[in-house]
């Protein structure tokens, strides 16, 4: 009898024992949840490259029933890829109860999503990436802040001369035509498009007549683009592959336009740059419009004098100024100036 009782207290110390093992293990099983998102987007020009610290999860990674999507190895080929389509952009930020970041993300290209870690709330941050240190130089999850577009320098020699285009034609890798964007540097939904009344060929401009106003090197391809706007043609403006151009050698006045720079007040010409002809498509006649004078490093291209802005206001500037719109070969243009003031 003793014995079956003592028998008993064991059963009953096992079983106990046994709800108490149980306990703990579904603790240690226990999932994170999500407290808090940000509002979801289909695209977004906020780009970020990996770290190769975390995984990419199909939701975010300490969620109950949450699987890889790429490893750590695979982000790290995409971190380091040349095209263009690998870059990711963010879609969302989730943060957990346990006080952890988690950004959705997607390849220009919609062809990979997913959830990756970005750090704590705790941690610095730098638009949507978390960082360790408030140099945000240290990411502190899986991702890091990412441009697709780099500024370029643009020498003298670039920005004082004027072109035509050096391969005119139905070229569609970004050397016959004139684009809003590089190319492949944003998600496949917003491409970069032709930006030019002719969208299958350039050749009608063959003759036009093109500044440069800037430049940029695409991040992951290395390749540098020009920005550039057409005196011919006021609709055409954006960018071309750098070596698209051919620099067009200096004219005379008869066989170009002559703008002289007069200073507003005194009335007096204080400088002068010959433009070289070049007629739009269908005319006889050439139309500098705004972009002759629409950007702050323009006055380079120009070869505006020293100490010199130009005179006008936004309803009152060089395109809207009698003659400038249709400028036949031999004219001559007045471009009114006044002092810089520093």
């Amino acid at each position: 009898m003793l014995n079956r009782w003592v028998k008993g207290l064991l059963a009953v110390g096992l079983v106990a024992g046994g709800i108490g093992a149980s306990s703990v293990t579904a603790q240690a099983k226990s999932y994170a949840k999500v407290v808090k998102t940000s509002r979801t987007l289909v695209q977004s020009s906020t780009y970020v490259n990996f770290t190769g610290k975390n995984a990419l999860y199909n939701k975010v990674g300490t969620l109950k029933g949450a699987k890889v999507v790429k490893t750590t190895k695979q982000l790290k080929k995409y971190a380091s890829s040349k095209r263009g389509m690998d870059t990711f952009m963010w879609l969302e930020t989730a943060t957990t109860n346990r006080k952890s970041e988690y950004l959705k993300v997607a390849s220009l290209d919609n062809k990979v999503k997913g959830w990756i870690y970005s750090g704590k709330t705790t941690d610095y941050k730098d638009q949507v990436v978390r960082y360790k240190d408030a140099a945000k130089t240290q990411p502190a999850g899986g991702v890091t802040m990412f441009e697709t577009l780099k500024k370029s320098p643009v020498t003298t020699a670039e920005a004082s001369g004027f072109y035509r285009l050096a391969n005119p034609g139905t070229a569609t890798d970004g050397t016959a035509k004139v684009y809003s964007l590089p190319l492949d540097v944003s998600p496949v939904v917003s491409p970069a498009i032709v930006n030019m009344p002719n969208k299958a060929s350039s050749a009608d401009y063959a003759n036009d007549v093109f500044v440069i106003t800037g430049a940029v090197t695409r991040t992951r391809q290395g390749d540098r683009w020009l920005q550039v706007s057409d005196l011919s043609n006021s609709h055409i403006a954006g960018y071309i592959k750098d070596g698209s151009l051919k620099r067009i050698a200096p004219v005379t006045a008869k066989h170009g336009v002559t703008v002289n720079y007069v200073d507003q007040d005194t009335n007096k010409t204080v400088g002068s740059v010959i433009v070289p002809f070049g007629a739009a498509v269908g005319k006889t006649t050439m139309s500098f419009g705004y972009e002759f004078d629409n950007y702050a490093d323009s006055y380079q291209y120009m070869q505006m004098p020293a100490g010199y802005v130009g005179a006008y206001s936004e309803n009152d500037f060089f395109g809207t100024q009698p003659g400038t719109f249709n400028v036949k070969k031999g004219a001559v243009v007045t471009y009114y100036v006044q002092p810089k003031v520093n």
